[in-house]
């Protein structure tokens, strides 16, 4: 197949899960297929990466100009206005449309489905998360009207872009599910990610055995407001009934929300924050057990993927799971309120052999279900399907803003 790539940013380094699907997914497809790419010039670019396309395009990113006010009424709820498009991004779509003739375009992300649909080829939208449940969750926690904006607008995106793509691929089946309800009439499938059992797997390290951890972006709203129910409603508790229990919460950009849950120390706390580091697994693998306690987000979350493949025994919340191969009891323990998440580090703290077989299984469930080689076919399928039809595309028409 000859496929048109466009990325709202250049993937690279693999610190979110964005990034990572690119950075995995492109090596693979480009043994096999003819590659173009098209990106915004935001990030950096992997070295070496080039190898995989024919012809690579990195466009800047402009900084939008400003409506006129008189068209400011007229434009306040329109979808359009949840990301730029850029005519000059669109300009060099289109021209790699015509040279190359791609059988199919896939679009990664949100901001450059404008120009993708513009254009006369099949779109495989890989949206990865649905956003109108985060936008809810937000303005319900905090409804002011910029949110309220931000809620609409992107359910009206969702309504307008995502039906007018050929597929729209999900990385969980909570997102597909409120997709389809959301936007009736999508073509919604799932693709779930992978990890690299390799890099990430156990190496018998020592392991501290009143250590909790959890890893993330700690800029990512759910993950913040995660760890900040962890650190108030549970953590407290737990280290009254043992003083020795700490919590190790990894990740980059941490937000100020996040640094005050160290404070005054750790000592007092059980908290260490410890921003960015150049690898997160020896914290990860050093720990009794892996907590994700997210209350909010969407998407398939990487980090419990990661931690399955390094042996670790997860306690999580439902929406932390996204849709993942989950056996409470056997290769996770669920819990789904701060009682629950008491109950479940208690049992694992307690029974190192439990939490040895929860991460066992973990494991073995990536090694089953979630490499980037199985992952990468189901997208291969779906790319296929996309191009295989493209004699039923006919002009795009939109439905009315």
């Amino acid at each position: 197949m000859r496929i048109l790539v466009l990325t709202q940013k250049l993937p690279f380094p693999a610190a979110d899960g964005y990034n990572l699907r690119v950075l995995e997914y492109v090596p693979r497809l480009a043994e096999r297929h003819e590659l173009r790419f098209v990106g915004l010039d935001v990030g950096e670019w992997p070295p070496g990466f080039e190898r995989h396309f024919q012809e690579v395009e990195r466009v800047p990113r402009r900084v939008p100009p400003k409506a006129p006010r008189w068209q400011l009424p007229f434009r306040l709820f329109s979808p359009a206005e949840l990301h730029d498009s850029d005519p000059a991004v669109g300009d060099v779509v289109r021209r790699q449309v015509e040279a190359f003739r791609p059988d199919v375009i896939w679009c990664v992300g949100w901001n450059l489905l404008r120009n993708a649909l513009d254009q006369d080829a099949p779109v495989l939208a890989d949206v990865i998360d649905e956003g109108a449940r985060e936008a809810w969750l937000d303005f319900k926690a905090d409804p002011t009207f910029r949110r309220f904006l931000w809620l609409v607008r992107t359910l009206r995106f969702e309504r307008r872009y995502f039906r007018a793509a050929e597929r729209c691929l999900f990385v969980s089946e909570q997102d597909v599910r409120i997709t389809e309800r959301v936007a009736p009439g999508v073509r919604a499938v799932l693709v779930q990610n992978g990890v690299d059992a390799d890099h990430y797997a156990p190496n018998g390290e020592p392991i501290e055995p009143e250590t909790l951890v959890f890893e993330g972006t700690m800029s990512h709203i759910p993950n913040v407001e995660g760890m900040r129910f962890f650190c108030k409603e549970v953590l407290p508790r737990l280290r009254a009934e043992r003083p020795g229990v700490k919590l190790k919460i990894v990740g980059r950009d941490p937000l100020p929300r996040v640094t005050e849950l160290a404070q005054p120390s750790t000592a007092e706390t059980g908290v260490e924050v410890t921003g960015f580091v150049d690898d997160v697994r020896p914290h990860v693998r050093g720990a009794a057990a892996f907590v994700c306690p997210l209350i909010g987000g969407a998407g398939l979350k990487n980090k419990v993927l990661q931690a399955w493949a390094m042996g670790k025994a997860v306690v999580a919340t439902p929406i932390s799971l996204g849709g993942l191969d989950v056996r409470d009891g056997e290769n996770v323990l669920v819990a789904r309120d701060a009682d629950e998440l008491l109950a479940a580090c208690r049992r694992v703290l307690d029974d190192p052999a439990l939490a040895a077989r929860l991460g066992a299984a973990g494991r073995e469930t990536v090694l089953e279900r979630y490499t980037w080689d199985r992952a990468t076919a189901d997208l291969e399928q779906q790319l296929a399907e996309v191009a295989g039809h493209r004699q039923e595309y006919g002009a795009r028409h939109l439905p009315p803003d």
